[in-house]
């Protein structure tokens, strides 16, 4: 890790825009990092839905490449839906990578916060169905026929160990998601070359345990070191425990 801190780039799960991860913005600048938050293209609340992942992909790649091109070291933290998208969007750009072409910045560490850490060609909807409580999840969803999807009861599935406000703030920036890219995936593997933090939420609804552990057993099964930190929280670890989400990025960057 060079000197200057790494600038840390956080890619929102599904049905969030940048203002949901609004405290751990706070919370980490407070700590004089830099921050930039991707706007993907599937939570752009288009209906019709009018994206799919490879857009998400695309518009990560596009705030990224030019941070590594001027020389700079990156973070990902990467939530939910986004893990999938973060696997996919730093190809080449690893500090592994640039290393062995002579060039400086890169991507130096990769936080997945119950997020779908995914292998190449598997998609979100293949781990839902090999976790075997499909129905715990998707029950609590409703496809549209315009190619969106949203949750029946937010608060539930995300937000239950949030305070009332905080709920209410949750929800209120809530936007449809595209539904067709949870059947598509990466056809890269990021975590192959650099450096994996996850961060398992025990009381998750969305993204419950038995799927963590799927994602976690992609990288063990590949023989990939994997440091698993544990949250006893739901889905929002970002709003929750912003300043614990801190912690581990700082002791990543030291």
């Amino acid at each position: 890790m060079s000197a200057k801190k790494p600038t840390i780039v956080v890619v929102p799960g599904a049905w969030s825009t940048p203002a949901h991860y609004r405290k751990l913005v706070e919370a980490l600048q407070a700590r004089s990092f830099e921050v930039k938050v991707a706007s993907l293209a599937t939570n752009n609340g288009a209906r019709p839905a009018n994206s799919g992942f490879q857009d998400d992909v695309a518009a990560v790649r596009a705030l990224i490449e030019p941070i590594v091109e001027q020389s700079n070291e990156i973070v990902m933290v990467m939530h939910s839906y986004g893990g999938a998208v973060g696997t996919d969007a730093t190809e080449g750009l690893s500090r592994e990578e640039r290393e062995a072409k002579n060039l400086p910045g890169g991507v130096v560490h990769l936080v997945y916060l119950c997020a779908y850490l995914l292998a190449k060609g598997q998609s979100v909807w293949d781990v839902v169905q090999k976790s075997g409580i499909e129905q715990d999840v998707t029950s609590h969803l409703t496809i549209h026929d315009d190619g969106v999807w949203t949750l029946n009861d937010p608060v539930y599935a995300m937000y239950h160990d949030l305070s009332p406000e905080e709920q209410e703030e949750q929800k209120s920036l809530l936007v449809p998601h595209s539904v067709k890219c949870i059947k598509e995936g990466p056809s890269y593997e990021c975590w192959r070359n650099s450096p994996i933090t996850y961060v398992r939420t025990t009381e998750d609804r969305c993204v419950p345990p038995p799927y963590q552990d799927i994602c976690v057993a992609n990288a063990k099964d590949a023989g990939v070191p994997i440091d698993v930190k544990v949250m006893h929280c739901a889905h929002s670890p970002y709003s929750k425990h912003p300043e614990e989400v801190v912690d581990i990025v700082v002791g990543i960057t030291g």
